[in-house]
């Protein structure tokens, strides 16, 4: 008997895969991040829990923009890509800032 490894075909083999990341762009993942805030300006944020393997330490701050997913108050679970924000860049110490847009 020989072994014949699991296919999936359509497009959510290729949604999240690492081969569709950019270089400058962190995996977020939705279950490690706190309930979801406005800042002054009326913008929606959620701060990260944990660090991660990626580079997004705990304390960082995600900038939802976009329709995204939302599960009560909170982030839904799964895997996003996040890009570093202009200001953040600047910033040497203290924590980052990212922003996430959900893939239609």
């Amino acid at each position: 008997m020989t072994y014949t490894p699991f296919k999936m075909k359509g497009p959510s083999l290729y949604r999240n895969s690492p081969a569709k990341q950019k270089k400058d762009q962190v995996k977020i993942v939705g279950e490690q991040t706190g309930e979801i805030k406005k800042d002054k300006k009326g913008q929606k944020y959620v701060l990260q829990d944990y660090d991660t393997e990626s580079g997004v330490m705990k304390g960082d701050t995600i900038q939802l923009s976009g329709d995204f997913p939302k599960v009560d108050n909170y982030l839904m679970g799964g895997d996003y890509h996040g890009k570093e924000t202009k200001q953040s860049k600047k910033r040497k110490k203290g924590p980052k800032t990212y922003n996430i847009r959900t893939e239609k």
